[in-house]
């Protein structure tokens, strides 16, 4: 399996280039309804993608900055920590409370890098958090449910259904809590980059998807990730296929305003969740 790049993209990743020059944006997808782990070295050349056959399906995966920790959620009722470079999976335990579970559809999962957690949200509104084992308290290693998602009253999306199928936190930084962290979220209902307002569920649009300046229609497969080299800098990917397209595709992302820029057109469909982490040379 390859990846195609732009011309654009070797210049965003060279913009985007860390400090000291060597580490670079890899990422991890699920193919094969979440049976295979996708591992791509660096975002930004073209190269081969490692594949790792799963021994479960996991339908959302993210990346945990505090631990360097790659975490998939099921929705049978299962949270693991896998090996990305080799797939092996390692039961967490989880105990999910009841109600705390997601239906058929998309889930969005990412660490909120404040308290090192990570959310679950479901296309069908579902919002869940997972606390580690190592979180402490009565909470560690179990998922609990918190506010549906919704629109904001007064939104220009409000009285929407939305379909939540990506979200993603800012200070994503490597190896320590961040002081604090902002939501966005993709929702395939509207087509727009949204902020979501933690356990509230509330929903508030930033602006739609486009490309080249066009509003795309979303479907509600891939995924959307940050990472930040420092607090208060954060680049923001996602993997989205459009209605209609018959191959998925590689983009950053304007968390300002929703524009979405092809960094690589990808030869395959059927992408699940999408995390990102600093790679080395």
């Amino acid at each position: 399996m390859f990846i195609r790049t732009t011309c654009a993209a070797t210049a965003l990743l060279a913009t985007a280039a860390f400090a000291d020059g060597h580490v670079h944006p890899m990422g991890y997808a699920l193919a094969n309804d979440g049976m295979t782990l996708l591992t791509m070295e660096h975002l930004g050349k073209p190269s081969d993608i490692a594949s790792f056959d799963l021994a479960e399906p996991v339908h959302a995966i993210a990346y945990r900055p505090v631990t360097g920790d790659l975490l998939g959620f099921s929705r049978a009722g299962k949270v693991f920590v896998i090996d990305a470079s080799t797939g092996e999976m390692t039961d967490t335990g989880a105990a999910f409370d009841d109600g705390a579970e997601i239906g058929a559809g998309a889930v969005a999962f990412d660490f909120n890098n404040k308290i090192d957690a990570v959310r679950a949200v479901g296309s069908d509104g579902a919002n869940l958090v997972y606390f580690p084992a190592d979180f402490g308290g009565d909470k560690a290693n179990t998922v609990k449910r918190f506010t549906d998602t919704f629109y904001a009253e007064g939104d220009a999306n409000a009285g929407k259904t939305p379909s939540i199928f990506a979200n993603a936190y800012t200070n994503a930084i490597a190896g320590a809590k961040a002081s604090g962290t902002y939501q966005y979220a993709l929702d395939a209902q509207t087509d727009a980059l949204v902020s979501l307002a933690n356990n509230a569920g509330e929903l508030k649009t930033i602006g739609p998807i486009t490309v080249d300046g066009t509003a795309v229609d979303l479907m509600g497969a891939g995924g959307f990730d940050i990472i930040s080299p420092e607090e208060g800098t954060d680049m923001a990917y996602a993997l989205l296929q459009m209605e209609g397209a018959d191959v998925s595709g590689l983009y950053s992302i304007d968390l300002a305003t929703g524009a979405a820029t092809q960094m690589a057109e990808l030869g395959v469909t059927g992408l699940m969740g999408f995390a990102v982490s600093m790679g080395g040379e």
